[in-house]
C-alpha cells in the first residue's frame, strides 16, 4: 500500500512540475519562480531521501535542511497568493523569527544537523500555516466574501496546506504514542502506522494543489474575482 501510494505522491509531484514549467511558461501566477523552487526541491528531496532510506544511510541531515528551505518557500508563496486582506500582515514576520529561533535552538542542541530530526521546528511550521488557515477561513466568512470553491485557486492552495498541515500537527502530537505501537511489537505497526499516514496526507495536499494549478490555468477565475 505504502509503496503505491508513493508512487502516486511523485506523479502528482511531477504533475504540478509539468503546470508550473509548461503550463504557466507565459501565464501569470503570483510567486511562480517560488513554485518552481519547491516543487524540484521537494521531487529530488523525495527521490534522495527514499535512496538513502533503502541503503540504511543517514538521511536526517537532508530534511533537516530541506524543512528550513521548504517553510521560507511556502511562507512566500501564501503571501503572494492569499489576498491581503485576508492574511494577518505581521504573521510571516513573527512566524519566520521563531521558526529559525527553535531551528537554531535544535541544532545547537543536537550539536548539529546529522544525527536528529528538528522535530520542534516542524511542528512549529505545521502550527503556522493552521493559522494562516484559520485567518484565511475566517476573514471570508467575517467580510462576507463568496467563493466559488470548486474553481477558486486560493481556496485549494490554503485548503490544501491546511489540512495538510493540521494532520502533521497531530501525528507529531502524537509521534512518541505511536512509536509505541512500533517498540511493542515486532511487526513496526507503530512507524507503519506514521508512514502511511503521511504519505497519504502528502498525496492530499499534492492533489489539492494540482487542481488549484488547474483552476489558475483554466482562468475560470482570477486571484481578485471572488474577493471584492
Amino acid at each position: 500500500m505504502v509503496g503505491t501510494l508513493v508512487y502516486i505522491e511523485l506523479l502528482l509531484l511531477l504533475a504540478g512540475i509539468y503546470y508550473l514549467f509548461l503550463k504557466f511558461k507565459n501565464f501569470n501566477l503570483p510567486g511562480l519562480i517560488f513554485f518552481k523552487i519547491l516543487y524540484v526541491l521537494t521531487f529530488f528531496t523525495e527521490i534522495l531521501g527514499k535512496i538513502t532510506a533503502q541503503h540504511n544511510i543517514h538521511n536526517q541531515s537532508i530534511y533537516n535542511v530541506f524543512v528550513a528551505i521548504e517553510f521560507v518557500l511556502l511562507v512566500i508563496i501564501m503571501q503572494k497568493n492569499i489576498p491581503p486582506k485576508l492574511q494577518w500582515h505581521k504573521w510571516p514576520k513573527i512566524g519566520l523569527f521563531i521558526f529559525f529561533a527553535l531551528y537554531l535552538a535544535e541544532i545547537l542542541y543536537h550539536k548539529g544537523i546529522m544525527d536528529a530530526f528538528v522535530f520542534f521546528s516542524h511542528t512549529f511550521i505545521s502550527f503556522y500555516f493552521i493559522v494562516v488557515g484559520f485567518v484565511y477561513y475566517y476573514r471570508l466568512i467575517q467580510l462576507e466574501i463568496a467563493v466559488q470553491a470548486k474553481n477558486d485557486y486560493v481556496f485549494w492552495l490554503v485548503t490544501g496546506i491546511f489540512l495538510y498541515q493540521f494532520a502533521s500537527f497531530f501525528i507529531n502530537l502524537f509521534f512518541s504514542y505511536i512509536v509505541q505501537l512500533y517498540l511493542s511489537d515486532h511487526a513496526n505497526w507503530g512507524i507503519s502506522v506514521i508512514t502511511i499516514l503521511r504519505v497519504l496526507f502528502n498525496v492530499f495536499f499534492y492533489s489539492a494543489w494540482l487542481y488549484a494549478f488547474i483552476c489558475k490555468y483554466r482562468k475560470t477565475i482570477s486571484s481578485s474575482s471572488f474577493y471584492v
